[in-house]
C-alpha cells in the first residue's frame, strides 16, 4: 500500500507568522493555489481514501487535493498540528514577551524544547502514530493531508527519519508538494519521494 503526504496550503496565521496550532486560520489565495498544485500533481497518483487534520486550513487542502474523485476526506482530528497554549495567535515579539529566549530554543528543537502550556511532543507523537496505524490497518492507498509538525511525526513514527534529520532546517514539508511512502507486505516503509 502507499501513504501520500500533503502540507496543507499557506494559511492566514503562516502568512501573519504567528505560532499557532489548534487556531483554526483558512487558506489564504496562495494557500488554495498551493492546494491546487498538489491536486494537479497528485492527479495520476491513485488512493482510495483521504484522511485530513479536522482544521480548516487542512480540510480545505483535503478537498481540493481529492477534486472530483470519488471519495470524501474523512476528519482525524488526531493529525491536528501541536497546540501552542499560550503561544496560540502570538508573533514573534509576544512569544519572546511570555517565554524570552526559551522560544529560540524551542524555534531550533521543538521536540526537546517544550514552553508551559504547549502540547509535549511525546503526546502529539501517540495521537499521530494512533491515527497513522489505523490507516495502516485499512490496508488502502490513503492520502493524509496535515501539518508539517503531524507530517514529520508520521516519518518518525514509521522509521523514516529520526529527530537528528526532523529539527534540520531544510526538513520541511512544502506547500503544494506531496510526498510517497510504500508500506511493504512485511509492514516496512520506504520513503519514495519527499516534497515531489
Amino acid at each position: 500500500m502507499y501513504l501520500y503526504l500533503v502540507r496543507h496550503g499557506q494559511s492566514e496565521g503562516n502568512a501573519r507568522r504567528l505560532f499557532f496550532g489548534h487556531t483554526d486560520y483558512p487558506l489564504t489565495a496562495l494557500g488554495r493555489e498551493q492546494a491546487r498544485q498538489a491536486a494537479d500533481k497528485l492527479r495520476a497518483v491513485s488512493f482510495s481514501r483521504c484522511v485530513a487534520s479536522d482544521l480548516l486550513r487542512a480540510w480545505e487542502t483535503a478537498e481540493i487535493c481529492v477534486g472530483s474523485r470519488a471519495l470524501r476526506p474523512e476528519k482525524c482530528p488526531a493529525l491536528r498540528e501541536q497546540f501552542m497554549g499560550a503561544l496560540e495567535g502570538c508573533d514573534w515579539a509576544q512569544s519572546h514577551e511570555l517565554y524570552g529566549d526559551m522560544i529560540d530554543a524551542f524555534v531550533h528543537n521543538w521536540y526537546d524544547t517544550v514552553p508551559p502550556t504547549v502540547e509535549p511532543p511525546t503526546a502529539m507523537e501517540a495521537r499521530v502514530a494512533a491515527c497513522v496505524d489505523d490507516v495502516l490497518a485499512r490496508g488502502e492507498d490513503t492520502l493524509l493531508v496535515a501539518h508539517n509538525g503531524s507530517l514529520s511525526l508520521a516519518l518518525k513514527h514509521l522509521g523514516l527519519m529520526g529527530l537528528d534529520v526532523l529539527m534540520q532546517p531544510e526538513h520541511a514539508f512544502r506547500h503544494g508538494c506531496y510526498s510517497a511512502i510504500r508500506i511493504g507486505e512485511d509492514g516496512k516503509a520506504v520513503l519514495e519521494g519527499f516534497n515531489l
